[in-house]
């Protein structure tokens, strides 16, 4: 009976144990699940599919209007007879009438549909590079987070090492107590800022996690690397790049849009249109005998409608052509200027991101000084030429250096993928080939 029980518990454990293995994601894997279940960009893509649906379906403005109409009519006669005797004759009536109007303006009216069906892609995907860039600078972030994690952990180890080292000579009666309280103290003063680092990476994850749509509390951890950093960025390899930003290109579109619709309600307004309609009714007539009084007529009409209040000057027409004129104007000057001022932009972070790789290269060359220094005043505490409050000066010196390098790290490659996705670069240039 106990082993039957003990078989069954391992069957419970095996089957438990994919419930709470953790996962790894990479970079990539990460924004695959971020473009599968944001709810943002699930509801963008609506509007993508409503505009398509107008495209496709734009052919529709060609159909004539189509309308059949059954009615019952009642005569009563006989009121003017004595005595009065009215007498009911009922029918039944069906007309079936077919009208469309042709005008240039139906050409103009489905480019309309088709600027507006670009539109709503280009904003997708404006929504989900945005998205993209979230993800990929908070999985940066983490990646580094865990570093300094490490880097803490470090030091903290080296710290309980020192005291441990303190605590031998201290029995040993070569050492004060005001040396190993001293260390202990410097143990005790690395944790909370350890333990912070830890809680704010859960934090961050837990950001991340719910960006990607996964459960909460779901164990995740992440693979890759921190990028290194680009010596020098020019601006001429970016200013090529500038009209291809999701902001330009919409800028762009609207004025398309503009112009169609402009379009439209010029020719509507000033070129004849031609109407076509038909008809069809048929009567029946006589309750006794309905056969005997069946009446159909069939007609059809072709008019040419021609405009004329159009070519009135500062009519209603003109003033609402000349306010789309203003629209496409005023917009032409936001293109310019919105242009202007991403080249703006571009030049300052370019400026930025070349300040930052030069602040690296300092980070580092600060790190090699302060670990010669701490490894000088380590030997020398050694040989009693140093005191312990000195070698903890150039440990703490240590890692303020490590942080800083990791905190300069992390700006310059926030600010490059912000650079990415402001050109839209992020696709054909791929980090890597940057940083």
């Amino acid at each position: 009976m106990k082993k039957k029980y003990f078989g069954m518990g391992l069957l419970l454990l095996s089957l438990s144990i994919p419930l709470f293995a953790s996962s790894s994601v990479t970079l990539d894997q990460a924004l695959e699940l971020a473009r599968a279940n944001n709810l943002s960009l699930t509801s963008s893509a609506i509007d993508v599919n409503a505009a398509k649906r107008d495209v496709q379906t734009s052919w529709n403005l060609f159909l004539p209007s189509v309308s059949l109409t059954l009615s019952n009519s009642n005569k009563f006669e006989g009121f003017d007879t004595i005595p009065a005797i009215p007498k009911s004759n009922s029918g039944l009536n069906m007309d079936l009438t077919v009208s469309m109007t042709l005008n240039p303006a139906v050409k103009a009216q489905m480019d309309t549909y088709q600027v507006g069906y670009q539109i709503q892609q280009v904003t997708y995907a404006q929504a989900k590079a945005e998205v993209e860039k979230n993800v990929t600078k908070l999985f940066y972030y983490l990646l580094m987070q865990d570093q300094n994690i490490k880097v803490q952990q470090a030091n903290l180890e080296l710290a309980q090492s020192q005291y441990d080292q303190v605590k031998v000579k201290y029995d040993q009666g070569f050492a004060s107590e005001l040396e190993l309280l001293s260390a202990q103290l410097s143990v005790e003063k690395l944790k909370p800022g350890l333990e912070q680092a830890k809680n704010q990476y859960q934090a961050n994850l837990l950001s991340l996690k719910a960006m990607l749509g996964l459960s909460l509390d779901e164990d995740l951890s992440l693979e890759g690397e921190v990028p290194t950093l680009a010596k020098q960025l020019e601006v001429a390899q970016l200013q090529d790049y500038l009209a291809k930003s999701y902001s330009i290109t919409l800028l762009d579109l609207n004025l398309q849009q503009l112009k169609s619709s402009y379009a439209s309600n010029k020719q509507q307004a000033l070129t004849p249109s031609l109407s076509l309609s038909g008809s069809y009714d048929i009567s029946f007539w006589n309750d006794q005998n309905p056969l005997d009084n069946v009446l159909d007529v069939a007609s059809y009409s072709i008019g040419l409608r021609i405009p004329l209040d159009g070519f009135i000057p500062d009519s209603r027409t003109q003033m609402g052509l000349e306010k789309l004129q203003n629209s496409m104007d005023k917009l032409l000057l936001q293109r310019q200027q919105a242009l202007q001022q991403l080249e703006v932009s571009v030049r300052g972070q370019v400026q930025n991101l070349n300040m930052l790789s030069g602040q690296a290269d300092l980070a580092q060359q600060n790190i090699e000084l302060t670990q010669r220094l701490y490894a000088m005043n380590q030997a020398q505490y050694e040989s009693g030429y140093v005191s312990l409050v000195d070698l903890e000066s150039a440990q703490n010196n240590l890692l303020s250096a490590k942080q800083n390098l990791l905190g300069v790290q992390y700006q310059y490659v926030s600010s490059l993928i912000d650079l990415l996705y402001q050109l839209n670069l992020q696709h054909e240039y791929q980090a890597k080939e940057l940083l």
